[in-house]
């Protein structure tokens, strides 16, 4: 066949009901077709897919997934685009897991993964001295500054959530006591090339050591007595690669319904579309290296198709970001700013800590107390 059918291949749900519209290609030669292809292109434009890249979808779509070489290597992509096109989520019967249009079908889903199923972990392990090194450095380079390039972890405001309120007013927090700050070094496809400046062996490392990346790698630093709410990832088409730095004494990590006490320089994966949430009653700040990437369930066409789908959803979305920004500030109109958007948070949280005064660290590892 050249077309697929309309009727679920993987079990799913009702999230929308929309017109079809007929595709901007070349007609369909039969009815079922332009069904299809309308189908088809509602994803696209859920998506945000145009141009040239929309144009290379179709073809994807119809060389790989629609043809019989697809069956394989692009079967769990099949899956979830005919769920899409037919309005609907996976119902992957995982009471903890997050609900969303982006889950793929069929991925093998671990709270926290088998070692075994990962040998890449020993090199990331073995990167962790000069990454410890690289990190503390920054520290005592910050010299009261705020140099080291952290700042708040902070979520869009929203009628459900869950975090707190911070007194900037900027976002929320994703605790509910305590500091969670972040340093970023790739975020939705952006590299934040003032931070990997300072960081170049972790930059390094991740690039080298790390396979198949989400683009999306941070430090995260959570001060001692500090709790982060439950919630869940995005999707269940990337996985969460840790390799903690420090301060791991005290702190514990839940995934689903278990229970993680990680210890510095063990690379572990977990799941990050599973609820998690964590809590440090230890005496120095916990950093760990955050890395996402894609599972490992997915082919490289799959990966290719989904990426590139992504891609678009995240460029347009950043030019809406600026296209707003711009118009207001031609009308001289002010925001709340609880109506900031994830992109203009970030941006705007990067200026907001003052010094590392917050960053506890115990001063044998300190390089600001050492004899010089």
């Amino acid at each position: 066949k050249s077309a697929m059918s309309v009727g679920g291949a993987a079990r799913g749900e009702d999230d929308d009901e929309e017109e079809e519209e007929a595709p901007g290609s070349a007609a369909p030669t039969d009815p079922a077709e332009e069904r299809v292809f309308a189908a088809l292109e509602r994803v696209l434009d859920e998506w945000l897919v145009t141009g040239m890249h929309r144009a290379g979808a179709r073809k994807f779509v119809k060389d790989k997934i629609c043809a019989q070489a697809g069956e394989e290597d692009c079967r769990r992509a099949r899956q979830w685009l005919l769920l899409r096109m037919n309005g609907k989520v996976w119902e992957h019967g995982q009471p903890l897991m997050c609900r969303a249009p982006e889950n793929v079908p069929g991925l093998r889903s671990f709270h926290v993964w088998p070692r075994n199923e990962a040998q890449w972990l020993a090199g990331v392990e073995a990167r962790h001295g000069e990454i410890l090194e690289e990190l503390l450095a920054a520290r005592g380079s910050g010299g009261g500054g705020g140099l080291s390039g952290f700042q708040p972890y902070r979520d869009p405001a929203s009628s459900g959530h869950k975090g707190r309120l911070p007194a900037d007013g900027l976002g929320v927090e994703g605790v509910d006591v305590g500091a969670w700050n972040v340093l970023y070094l790739y975020l939705n496809h952006k590299k934040f090339e003032d931070n990997g400046a300072r960081f170049p062996a972790t930059v390094r490392a991740i690039n080298e050591a790390f396979p198949r990346q989400y683009s999306h790698a941070f430090f995260s630093a959570l001060t001692p007595g500090s709790h982060i709410l439950k919630h869940h990832g995005p999707s269940n088409r990337m996985l969460r690669v840790w390799l903690p730095i420090c301060g791991l004494e005290g702190f514990r990590l839940r995934v689903g319904d278990t229970i993680v006490h990680p210890n510095a320089g063990e690379a572990f994966i977990w799941d990050h579309s599973f609820e998690h949430e964590a809590w440090h009653e230890g005496d120095e700040t916990r950093v760990v290296l955050i890395v996402d990437i894609w599972h490992p369930d997915l082919t490289e066409p799959e990966v290719k198709f989904l990426g590139t789908l992504q891609s678009c959803r995240l460029r347009a979305g950043r030019a809406l970001v600026e296209r707003a920004a711009a118009e207001q500030e031609e009308r001289g109109v002010g925001r709340d700013p609880q109506d900031a958007t994830y992109f203009e948070i970030v941006e705007k949280a990067r200026h907001l800590l003052t010094d590392d005064d917050w960053w506890i660290v115990r001063a044998e590892r300190d390089p600001t107390t050492r004899p010089t």
